[in-house]
């Protein structure tokens, strides 16, 4: 980590647990006020999977057809031009493609970045979210995998296998808590991942993307529980 990159990490607050408050000050304004281009790049990409959320829900749920998501201008045309073709896809058909290509680019971005931690967590993300995807389909009867002939990600070997960690969500049989042993699960990996950088710039994207996880909660209520399954299988 470079020394302006390692002085910010003393400045931003330590992350609390799982579903406790988040600190006043927001992380990842401190972060973007650095203006490295790499790092506003990584603020954008996660600030994303909101975007993808909320044009799902109004396109396709609300059927809101006048509604046009803004983007950042880092993006790469060609992701822009995929985002804005779920005007003419299905809903499942857009939100695999969307996703699968928001995944390519944290792989892409760790090249420049020199980030092994960020590729190996998008690895290892997507095949989580392959294999809730397979349960939900498991459990819905339809007798077809989401790891049949799946894509992998560039420079992916394999699909990860989460097995026993879905098999200790499968037996938690309330929503929010279920969510909940998840994204700790998340959680640990990261910081599991992280140690191994410590002094650099390893350290500083673990707790970026941990920090994802930590908004998510501050912005959900209690009415929104109920969505919960929906959202964590949804790739």
């Amino acid at each position: 980590m470079s020394n302006k990159l390692f002085y910010l990490m003393t400045y931003l607050p330590t992350l609390p647990a799982l579903g406790d408050k988040l600190p006043e000050a927001d992380p990842l304004a401190r972060i973007r006020d650095e203006s490295d281009e790499n790092l506003l790049l990584l603020a954008d990409l996660l600030e994303l999977e909101d975007k993808i959320k909320q044009t799902g829900m109004q396109y396709y749920v609300l059927e809101n057809k006048n509604f046009k998501p803004e983007l950042s201008e880092r993006l790469p045309e060609n992701f822009i031009e995929k985002f804005f073709s779920y005007k003419e896809s299905s809903e499942a058909e857009w939100l695999e493609n969307i996703y699968f290509a928001w995944f390519a680019l944290f792989i892409e971005l760790s090249k420049p970045i020199k980030s092994s931690l960020l590729a190996e967590w998008a690895y290892w993300e997507y095949s989580l979210r392959l294999a809730l995807k397979n349960e939900r389909l498991r459990a819905e009867g339809s007798g077809k995998s989401a790891n049949q002939d799946e894509k992998l990600l560039p420079g992916m070997s394999s699909i990860i296998d989460h097995s026993t960690a879905i098999e200790s969500w499968k037996s938690i049989s309330e929503p929010m808590e279920a969510e909940k042993f998840l994204d700790q699960y998340r959680i640990d990996f990261l910081r599991d991942l992280g140690t191994q950088y410590s002094f650099a710039i390893e350290e500083l994207i673990a707790y970026m993307l941990e920090l994802r996880i930590h908004n998510r909660y501050a912005r959900l209520s209690l009415d929104e529980g109920h969505k919960i399954l929906e959202e964590v299988t949804a790739l």
